[in-house]
């Protein structure tokens, strides 16, 4: 669907807003019809997963500017995943292109009180500044729950815990995948048609956009580093645990094996030394307990138990 918007309530004096919300064939026959968009472009604003760029057509004049935006968990996907918004600037019309997914980024940023902006690059700097703020709060998210997640695991290893931490990892893989393409999408604005006449508040906004996402970036990195340390130490508890466990039913059925054999053996329906006596069985029994007092010893002594 395809709206003209407005900023605190009215239009743009200096350039037209079109926000275009899950693109379909009749918006891009209304946009190939009114706006003359290519079919290069076109392909380029539907497909939901393009990486972050700056892309300039020459033949139309048309600037196109790629952003990545993080996607809160639901109950589809458990992980914080990566989406795309798109900025297409022509002249002094900007388009932005978003899915239901993504448009909590442009409802939020309406509901702001945005002074004046003077032109469509000012907007567009405006709006990725907005934007950028959101990885923030998704890694301040994914700290609170893998600090909390840290306590349950110090406390006792469940296969929920491990899952909800596996989903953590997750999740930090794309955003530290988006903040890193995002960034390197920045840094090349400035050699870009975009930042040729921008004005000083755009300048400024770039400024803050950068420091905003290396500020991101420096989260994630520690971030991950911090979570794979706890993967790493829970697998190595989890496989301390199980030795522990496997050293524990291998000694004991050792040590039962040994009665086990003296049974056995005295069993067989055969005459042995000593079977004729009334209180063999009694020996029996006192020659397994020595014999087994005798095995749990000598593994304590020799370090298996």
């Amino acid at each position: 669907m395809i709206t003209r918007q407005e900023i605190n309530g009215k239009a743009p004096m200096n350039y037209n807003w079109f926000d275009v919300n899950e693109l379909n064939d009749s918006d891009t026959r209304q946009l190939k019809r009114l706006f003359r968009l290519t079919p290069e472009i076109i392909d380029y604003v539907s497909d939901r997963h393009e990486r972050p760029h700056y892309d300039f057509d020459i033949h139309t004049q048309s600037e196109l500017v790629v952003y990545d935006v993080p996607l809160w968990p639901d109950n589809v996907t458990a992980h914080f995943t990566t989406q795309p918004i798109i900025f297409l600037l022509q002249g002094t019309t900007v388009f932005t292109f978003h899915t239901d997914e993504t448009a909590y980024v442009f409802e939020q940023f309406k509901q702001e009180k945005v002074k004046e902006i003077k032109n469509a690059t000012e907007f567009i700097m405006t709006f990725l500044l907005h934007a950028a703020k959101y990885f923030n709060q998704a890694l301040d998210k994914l700290n609170v729950e893998r600090n909390q997640l840290d306590k349950n695991l110090n406390n006792h290893i469940v296969n929920t815990h491990l899952r909800h931490l596996a989903q953590i990892e997750k999740g930090l893989v794309y955003l530290s995948s988006s903040i890193k393409t995002n960034l390197m999408m920045l840094e090349s604005l400035r050699h870009t048609p975009l930042t040729l006449q921008i004005t000083k508040e755009a300048q400024e906004k770039l400024d803050d956009i950068l420091i905003e996402t290396e500020q991101a970036s420096r989260m994630v990195q520690i971030s991950n580093e911090v979570t794979e340390k706890i993967s790493t130490t829970s697998n190595n508890i989890l496989n301390n645990n199980l030795n522990d466990t496997m050293k524990f039913l291998t000694v004991w059925s050792l040590i039962l094996t040994i009665p086990t054999i003296m049974t056995g053996f005295f069993g067989m329906n055969v005459k042995l030394p000593g079977a004729q006596f009334p209180l063999a069985w009694i020996a029996i029994i006192i020659l397994n307990i020595v014999f087994m007092a005798w095995l749990y010893f000598y593994l304590k002594k020799n370090h298996f138990l």
